[in-house]
């Protein structure tokens, strides 16, 4: 069995999350058995699996594993469900209910996001109007925590059960110095007629993962796909399993001396003094795995699989059919990313392309988001600029774009450059590590900019606009060539993994 260890899956999700779900799609497809690990308690995680079509067995949840829930169905629960008692009075509302005794508001319902009236949570409240108590419900209809709040309404006590009542896990809260609640003592009841205390989240996570290794007789693989988080625990597996890093960041910091530049402080200790505890790093580019091997040694072991395997698309959408002069970025939007530079860039490309459009794929920092919005603002590009926000499926984004444009400096491998280029879009980029150079090739169904000058990527933006005939042979030369990291080609790369 393969388990790809996370923190969490979410309903905005980076490209962590991404590569693993294509990951699980591809491993489905060759009846590789294969779950995702994630450690967070998360009530509706069941209903995001399907967002982003995913199955529950795909799953192990943490919490799941030791409730015992990971296969558990159930039903919605409501308010009438709840069993409140007859003389309460219960307000209307589409978002949630106050529950009132008299004069006082004794509770209120909230209901989870897109769902009729489902159960999240209900906070209870003292006669000053504080939160005492707030009941958390999973989306399968059971109430799953008791989380106890106390005078500074920081939460100091959790306690989660089964959907049949029973308690599994207490959690114990202390306040720091800045007021901020620290988890100091996690208790395990009965599991498997013992109970266990473990002073940290890290070590309970630990814990599971090494059960969850148990359960399953066979040799398995654990990939820590969040290093900072998955790396100490899939570590401690020791030979009982076979353990994987994989790296969706550089090994440096924003530099480019590859081999003489500091490792990422997070992967020092596991590339070097702990190198040995791994079958294998794996990478998703050719060059970062070339740079690794100089610099950790002929025998570190180190893989290439590609992160962004995609499925050629069977309809192909000429550039005169697509909405004229439209620009696309995809991804997560940050000054690394260099989303304040690709606004300014797209002012000088609008004053020579008036009809052209940005539309901005992703999420950022609320900060962030709304720094670059006042920029829009202040650029007067307010009708041409939109911030999509974050959309798990991009098919006809991707089909109705004419150009997709990557200002970022450094990654891991652009996911999104390669379902762009699926989808027949060619990619103006900046030539930065890692990824692009692997992706696109320059001049045939793209263009790689050298990091150093920004203003030939506005440029080259304006000049292809401006030619509907060359932005059609790109676009071609994009369908065509995306077979070099199509799902086949993938799964010959997993393979050196799978067979190790």
């Amino acid at each position: 069995m393969f388990f790809f260890v996370n923190q969490y899956l979410l309903s905005s999700n980076s490209s962590i999350e991404h590569a693993e779900i294509k990951r699980l799609e591809l491993f489905k497809r060759h009846e590789v058995p294969a779950k995702l690990v994630t450690r967070d308690f998360d009530n509706i995680i069941h209903a995001t699996l399907k967002r982003f079509g995913l199955e529950d067995d795909q799953l192990v949840n943490m919490f799941d594993f030791f409730a015992q829930t990971t296969d558990y169905q159930g039903q919605a629960c409501r308010v009438p469900d709840l069993n409140l008692p007859i003389d309460y009075q219960v307000s209307s509302g589409s978002n949630s209910r106050t529950i009132s005794a008299g004069d006082r508001v004794v509770a209120e319902v909230f209901f989870i996001g897109g769902t009729y009236g489902q159960v999240d949570h209900i906070d209870y409240y003292d006669a000053a109007g504080n939160t005492t108590l707030r009941q958390k419900y999973d989306i399968r209809g059971f109430k799953a925590i008791d989380i106890s709040y106390g005078e500074n309404g920081r939460p100091y006590y959790e306690r989660y059960y089964r959907p049949d009542g029973k308690l599994y896990l207490e959690r114990y809260y202390v306040q720091s110095v800045k007021d901020t609640p620290i988890n100091s003592l996690n208790v395990l009841h009965d599991y498997q007629g013992k109970d266990y205390y473990f002073d940290d989240f890290e070590s309970l996570f630990t814990f599971f993962i090494n059960e969850l290794n148990a359960s399953v007789k066979e040799t398995n693989t654990f990939i820590a796909d969040r290093p900072a988080m998955a790396i100490q625990p899939v570590q401690q597996l020791g030979k009982s399993a076979k353990k994987f890093l994989w790296l969706p960041i550089s090994h440096i910091d924003d530099g480019q001396d590859l081999i003489n530049d500091p490792l990422n402080g997070m992967l020092n200790d596991p590339l070097t003094k702990d190198l040995n505890k791994w079958d294998g790093i794996i990478v998703m580019t050719a060059t970062q795995a070339a740079a690794l091997q100089e610099r950790l040694g002929k025998s570190a072991p180190i893989y290439t699989v590609n992160g962004s395997p995609v499925y050629p698309t069977a309809q192909r959408i000429p550039i005169s059919q697509r909405t004229p002069n439209q620009l696309i970025y995809v991804g997560r939007l940050g000054n690394d990313k260099g989303t304040d530079l690709l606004l300014q860039l797209f002012a000088k490309v609008h004053q020579e392309v008036p009809g052209s459009k940005l539309t901005l794929y992703g999420y950022g920092s609320t900060d962030d988001t709304k720094t670059y919005k006042e920029t829009v603002k202040k650029l007067n590009l307010t009708n041409t600029v939109t911030f999509a926000g974050y959309q798990p499926n991009l098919e006809d984004a991707y089909d109705q774009a004419q150009l997709f444009v990557d200002p970022s400096r450094l990654d891991g491998q652009p996911l999104a450059m390669a379902e762009a280029l699926a989808h027949g879009v060619p990619v103006v980029s900046f030539n930065y590590l890692y990824g692009p150079n692997e992706l696109v090739k320059d001049g045939v169904d793209g263009q790689l900019i050298p990091l150093n000058k920004p203003n030939d990527l506005s440029a080259t933006i304006i000049k292809l606009l401006n030619d509907k005939d060359k932005l059609q042979q790109l676009s071609t030369a994009a369908y065509e060539n995306c077979q070099s990291f199509s799902a086949d080609q993938t799964w010959a790369q997993w393979q050196a993994v799978i067979n190790k």
